[in-house]
């Protein structure tokens, strides 16, 4: 498919509308995938007016910049860039989602969304960023990308920024290094949530829950909790949320040496486990590693879904919804013929559920755009 049909309402949309223009947009690297052709890159621009008039031309179905600042952005060596700092980039997809082959665009929307919202408090609450240095954008295709500026983290090498990245997909917690570790580890950050997350288990604790666990055991750990506590009402301490429950309940010791089963292990290996799904946020790691990485400009079309890099206000991407808030304007008011190439296609955009057959169909136009640039349709 040539795109020349979509590459028409691209160029209307640049005509009508304007760049979310990065700060130091001279100190970044600038790069486009044209409708026909591979990626350039090593561009630089000194001002808004230029760059917008340069896309006005070229028309890119695709537009990066770097969050990296150079002192020269357009060498092509790297070393001749001269880098100089680069924001914290985070990029959620679809990609290292847990079954999202078999998800709707839709359903994928959804659930990117919920490690976005984790991913944001784990930097606000964890790392201690404000929203004022956070900026988050809807990437215009299946997720989102979160930016940090901050000089805290500017001049950061790949391996620290690696570590952050492995701690926002906590990996590395498993039991037997948190048995190493003393109780002030369980104040803060991510085992302060682990501790949390012990006492709600045992605050909702659950026997068809359990009998997954203990297929036939639930009684039996029951039992086990009282007798080999001490006779102490394990639960209710359990369930509260002050003292380290990771420590209790791993710990050997002459009341609990002669069980029969090591409930406190596999009960906690289980709840690591459950606790590390619920609470990561799934990131591609080598983006937020990559001190050169380029990342797709504000307000600029993704040539995939014909939908807006949009930024979204933290405190409302809860209520955000891409299909409805990133059709550009530019796109509404007006229906154009297509011919779906496939049997059937459905989506909810605009607040309007469509059901579209193989064939020719009048749709509106950001439908149309949309089911041309995933390649199911072809304008007519």
């Amino acid at each position: 498919m040539t795109g020349t049909g979509l590459m028409q309402y691209f160029r209307e949309y640049y005509y009508k509308n304007h760049l979310g223009i990065p700060d130091m947009l001279f100190q970044r690297e600038i790069g486009f995938i044209p409708f026909n052709g591979t990626m350039i890159r090593h561009k630089k621009f000194d001002s808004q007016n230029e760059i917008e008039n340069f896309v006005r031309r070229a028309i890119p179905r695709h537009l990066y910049y770097s969050s990296s600042y150079y002192r020269f952005p357009d060498q092509h060596k790297m070393l001749e860039k001269e880098w100089l700092g680069a924001e914290l980039i985070f990029d959620l997809d679809a990609d290292h989602i847990e079954g999202a082959d078999k998800m709707t665009y839709m359903e994928i929307l959804a659930e990117v969304k919920k490690h976005t919202l984790r991913l944001l408090e784990m930097l606000m609450d964890d790392f201690g960023f404000e929203e004022k240095n956070i900026r988050l954008y809807f990437s215009g295709g299946r997720g989102y990308h979160v930016h940090v500026e901050s000089d805290r983290i500017y001049t950061m090498d790949s391996d620290s920024r690696r570590e952050i990245g492995d701690y926002i997909k906590i990996e590395g917690l498993n039991m037997e290094d948190l048995k190493l570790l003393d109780d002030s580890y369980f104040e803060y950050g991510i085992l302060k949530k682990f501790n949390i997350y012990i006492s709600n288990f045992y605050r909702n604790l659950d026997e068809n829950y359990i009998k997954k666990v203990f297929p036939k055991s639930w009684w039996n750990y029951l039992e086990y909790l009282e007798k080999y506590y001490n006779g102490e009402k394990i639960r209710d301490f359990l369930s509260n949320e002050k003292g380290n429950k990771f420590k209790l309940l791993i710990k050997q010791n002459k009341s609990n040496e002669n069980a029969s089963i090591d409930y406190d292990r596999i009960i906690l290996g289980k709840i690591l486990e459950d606790f590390k799904s619920n609470a990561l946020a799934e990131i591609d790691e080598p983006v937020t590693t990559d001190i050169h990485r380029l990342i797709r400009f504000p307000y600029s079309l993704h040539g995939k879904t014909g939908l807006m890099v949009k930024p979204v206000a933290i405190g409302e991407l809860k209520t955000f919804n891409p299909l409805d808030e990133a059709i550009p304007d530019v796109f509404q008011g007006r229906d154009v013929k297509i011919n779906l190439k496939i049997d059937k296609f459905s989506i909810e955009m605009n607040g309007q559920n469509y059901n579209i057959a193989r064939g020719e169909n009048s749709v509106p136009l950001y439908l149309a755009i949309f089911a041309s640039a995933i390649d199911v349709a072809d304008f007519i």
